[in-house]
């Protein structure tokens, strides 16, 4: 094993989070999808790493792929690097008397509005520097990103708490059944659930048993909903889209699809009491400290929603 000095002075940082990668995606070739490199690129990354820390990190072989002893305590150490470097980056970007910092919000898309909208407005007419980048992504890469620390704050779902990080319900929201106009139910009222199901399902990558959209899977298990699936995306517009096409039935938020019911693309199919009721959450890591502008911003949202959750 290498002296510590000679690590500190040798260890490339690029090294280290291309084998995050690898972890995380647990082999080569989806990380170097993920990271928009060749294999042999990544590969040599790996052998280069292992080389500078005369460590074997992963066995593979037949198919397999393990991350050894000396591996699993590399990545631990790595992800703790990337939550400093993201750490040093926020202060950086803080250091200023007034208030004028950047932050950079994951959220799931469609977050329901006004809350989300009069946060934002208040925010900023109380702190008209700072910046903001809102990215919208899935709840799984939300909750990634924030326990890596390589953001602060996000919006997402999460059908149970996730270990590392804090949260606090931002909005609740109900999701039912739809089809297009084109489908063969649309129209039709007082209809059993038991007429869904061999019909073609249109799902969001989440909706698995361990997502975030797990309820919606386990009510599609307990009433035996095999219908195939015909369409899969992880964003709301583009599931809504195939349903609103005629591909299948979807389980959408009745919040954003309120304006195509209206306007007659979309009709709702039982249960009519709707499949599960579901909150959003405003959410952060348990470690770590946030940047002045994130802590403001968290404040903010904080006070905002004890405030709406007295007038409900």
């Amino acid at each position: 094993m290498a002296r510590p000095q000679i690590l500190a002075d040798r260890l490339d940082w690029n090294l280290l989070r291309t084998f995050m990668v690898i972890v995380e995606e647990r082999g080569i070739t989806r990380a170097a999808e993920r990271l928009h490199l060749t294999q042999p690129a990544v590969s040599l990354a790996l052998k280069r790493l292992e080389e500078t820390l005369e460590q074997r990190l992963v066995t593979r072989g037949g198919g397999e792929f393990e991350v050894t002893e000396a591996g699993a305590a590399v990545y631990r150490e790595a992800t703790k690097i990337a939550g400093g470097l993201a750490l040093l980056s926020a202060s950086l970007r803080d250091v200023q008397q007034e208030l004028s910092g950047h932050i950079h919000l994951l959220m799931v898309s469609r977050v329901p509005s006004p809350g989300f909208d009069e946060v934002l407005e208040s925010f900023h007419a109380r702190y008209p520097r700072v910046s903001f980048d809102l990215e919208v992504t899935t709840s799984a890469e939300i909750h990634r990103a924030l326990l890596h620390r390589l953001t602060g704050l996000g919006i997402c779902l999460m059908s149970a708490p996730v270990p590392g990080l804090q949260r606090q319900t931002f909005s609740r929201q109900s999701y039912s059944f739809y089809c297009g106009r084109s489908h063969r139910l649309f129209g039709k009222n007082n209809l059993p659930v038991d007429v869904l199901r061999d019909e073609p399902v249109v799902s969001f990558s989440s909706e698995q048993l361990n997502g975030s959209l797990a309820p919606i899977a386990r009510f599609r298990h307990a009433h035996a909903l095999r219908g195939k699936t015909i369409g899969v995306s992880a964003t709301l517009d583009e599931v809504q889209r195939m349903v609103r096409s005629g591909l299948g039935i979807g389980c959408l938020p009745e919040h954003s699809v309120k304006d195509d019911v209206a306007a007659g693309l979309l009709f709702q199919l039982p249960p009519y009491e709707g499949v599960a009721h579901m909150e959003s959450y405003l959410c952060w890591p348990e470690q770590g400290e946030l940047s002045a502008s994130e802590s403001a911003f968290l404040m903010h949202a904080r006070e905002y929603l004890a405030g709406a959750r007295k007038h409900d």
